[in-house]
């Protein structure tokens, strides 16, 4: 009996503490110099997809994508849940372009993200770009790093060498 009135206030607690879903559109830089990519990332935050539906990147060449990362996290009993979806997009011309929301469907609906306006310029002097990477990231064992140390190789002591003694005939 007390093990399950445990069980039930648990349960109780996670839906208490659970959050409203959040479905969001960000992008690595809002301005880019042709020839060069950005990086679209589509976050769920709080919910359970069931389908996600990217947009359509009119005007773009993916290099890369999709890239799916996954992140859970329960502390006191409060549930945060995350997911990211993230494109590579290469610029085919010079304008202005906007990406169109993306969709996911959950259990109880559909969210939807807004449009992104991406700005493309002329690059007459070849100058590479790489998207910016967020500063957040969390590594486990993120400790600094330093070059190894090679140990010296163990010394064998050495015997001294004899002279030669020469004889003249």
């Amino acid at each position: 009996m007390k093990n399950t009135f445990l069980i039930i206030a648990f349960l109780y607690s996670l839906v208490m503490n659970a959050q409203d879903a959040s479905f969001t559109a960000s992008v690595s830089m809002d301005s880019v110099l042709l020839g060069n990519y950005i990086e679209v990332s589509f976050t769920l935050k709080n919910g359970k997809e069931t389908q996600f539906d990217a947009p359509q990147f009119e005007g773009f060449q993916i290099v890369g994508g999709p890239n799916q990362s996954s992140s859970f996290q329960m502390v006191n009993g409060n549930v945060n849940q995350e997911v990211i979806y993230s494109y590579y997009l290469e610029p085919l011309e010079i304008g202005t372009y906007f990406i169109p929301p993306a969709t996911v469907e959950m259990e109880d609906g559909f969210l939807e993200t807004t449009p992104l306006e991406i700005n493309v310029y002329p690059n007459p002097d070849g100058i590479k770009q790489s998207p910016q990477q967020p500063q957040n990231n969390f590594h486990f064992f993120d400790f600094p790093r330093t070059k190894p140390s090679t140990p010296n190789p163990p010394t064998t002591p050495q015997k001294p060498k004899k002279k030669r003694k020469i004889y003249k005939m």
